[in-house]
């Protein structure tokens, strides 16, 4: 009965709240629930090298989770058990295939779990105070006001709640609703206080009193977690000055680095925290010292053995948004260089990510510390090797291959045209290492990513040539980190 009840609570309120005006991102919950987060590429960049970029995609809830334990973007032409992430594989791969069954059981049992948080109590509250609640949102709480405070509390655990429901989640269109219905209110919250400091603070009281019930959907079934995940993009408390992101309510960066570190949340979960991390680091004014924290995190899970391709590949993606160059206490390392140097050079690893590592080189945060001239030559290596095995590889149309020469030359280059620090080209740009790296390395990345067929032996030989020829006499890219191998 009290799953009837919310169902028809939401479709009823759903309906009544379509005039609310506030503009609202628009993004389906079914985006966030059922695929994995896509990279989006430059189209016009794309198109003047040939490259037609595929959706890399890997269903995780909508289908069995045997889609993310899949390696359909593997080394092999087959799919194959998870590599080891930074560790030689045992034989028979053994472990990899008993952390690939442990991911897929841990995410079948999530994915089956009903456990709904909503109580009549609580339904009751909002069907009584839900008018009052609407503009409680906009004009926000008296000081003082504990009934007010109250209605706030109800009715925000009502919105959160109502994500765990099972009736709810069955309905694609009310899961939606209920999704977008607490997202409009997040956005919403505040609209009419006129004083952006008092507007602030209350919009950090409502994200402090709604962050405990998104706790609480982090710890239920899979669709609660994911759809929990995605709002915490919403937690903005105020807007951004300058050129600085937009000000978040300043514990986001500790629930999603409690999700990356709980042993207990399936990788699944955590890869679309890794993405969360990346949206929240684009959009967000992050100080450095949450930056490291954030990466150290990233790094971490990227150094943990017999993780998924597809969930190396989102850690990195969010390594591409770090801009802190290094650490900022101990050896000051340039931490988040050292570690896609490092995966670069570490060949039990699937090609596609070490192709990966060599664009966070390009991208991520450096300082004038760093030796351009070295990591040109590392990835220029990097190409060679993509290119012999790209010709060597039985099934040259996969999309991984297209990705590998894409990232290849995102080391180098930039992706769009405001992006004027992005690349090594842009980073070194009177160097005549780096230049010459890129000419020699262009035209195997661009045969790789028009998969025509086989890249020419002339191409592979003069870029061997060049490797041989500039090899730089010390390899230490950064005078704090070791030298490449």
């Amino acid at each position: 009965m009290q799953g009837s009840l919310i169902v028809r609570l939401i479709s009823f309120h759903n309906s009544e709240e379509r005039d609310d005006r506030q503009i609202v991102e628009t993004r389906r919950l079914t985006d966030v629930v059922e695929s994995m987060p896509v990279e989006v590429t430059d189209k016009s960049q794309v198109s003047r090298i040939w490259l037609t970029m595929f959706a890399a995609c890997c269903l995780l809830l909508a289908v069995s989770s045997d889609a993310f334990a899949t390696q359909e973007l593997a080394d092999t032409d087959e799919a194959a058990p998870a590599k080891p992430a930074g560790a030689a594989p045992a034989a028979n791969n053994d472990p990899a295939t008993a952390e690939r069954l442990k991911q897929q059981q841990t995410s079948n049992d999530l994915r089956r779990l009903q456990k709904s948080l909503l109580t009549p109590e609580i339904v009751a509250g909002f069907t009584s105070d839900n008018r009052v609640y609407r503009g409680l949102l906009r004009t926000g709480v008296r000081r003082g006001n504990a009934r007010e405070l109250e209605i706030l509390r109800t009715c925000l655990k009502y919105r959160a709640y109502s994500l765990s429901d099972p009736d709810v989640q069955k309905d694609p269109g009310l899961f939606e609703a209920a999704f977008k219905n607490l997202l409009r209110d997040l956005n919403s919250a505040g609209t009419q206080i006129l004083n952006a400091g008092d507007k602030q603070r209350y919009r950090e009281l409502l994200c402090g009193e709604l962050l405990p019930f998104i706790n609480e959907l982090l710890q239920n079934n899979l669709y609660s977690r994911s759809a929990a995940l995605e709002l915490l993009l919403d937690f903005g408390v105020a807007p951004a000055k300058s050129n600085r992101g937009i000000i978040m309510y300043d514990q986001v960066d500790d629930v999603l680095l409690s999700v990356m570190k709980d042993a207990a949340q399936p990788d699944v979960v955590r890869t679309r925290a890794a993405n969360v991390c990346k949206k929240y680091l684009q959009k967000a004014d992050v100080t450095p010292q949450v930056q490291i924290t954030l990466a150290s995190a990233l790094i971490f899970e990227l150094e943990r053995p017999f993780t998924a391709v597809a969930y190396q590949n989102t850690l990195l993606s969010a390594l591409d948004e770090i801009d802190t160059p290094r650490a900022l206490v101990g050896q000051k390392q340039a931490i988040v260089m050292l570690a896609a140097a490092t995966i670069i050079q570490d060949n039990t690893r699937d090609i596609l990510i070490r192709c990966r590592a060599a664009r966070v080189l390009g991208r991520c945060g450096f300082d004038s510390s760093i030796d351009f001239d070295v990591l040109a030559w590392k990835v220029a290596e990097l190409t060679l090797e993509t290119g012999v095995r790209y010709n060597q590889a039985k099934n040259k149309k996969v999309p991984k291959w297209q990705l590998c020469g894409w990232h290849l030359y995102l080391a180098f280059h930039h992706e769009k045209k405001k992006e004027t620090e992005k690349g090594f080209l842009n980073r070194a740009d009177k160097s005549k290492l780096v230049r010459s790296g890129y000419e020699a390395s262009l035209p195997v990345m661009v045969e790789i990513m028009r998969q025509g067929g086989k890249v020419a032996a002339t191409s592979l030989n003069a870029l061997n040539n060049w490797e041989g020829k500039n090899k730089p006499a010390n390899l230490k890219f950064d005078p704090a980190s070791p030298p490449l191998k």
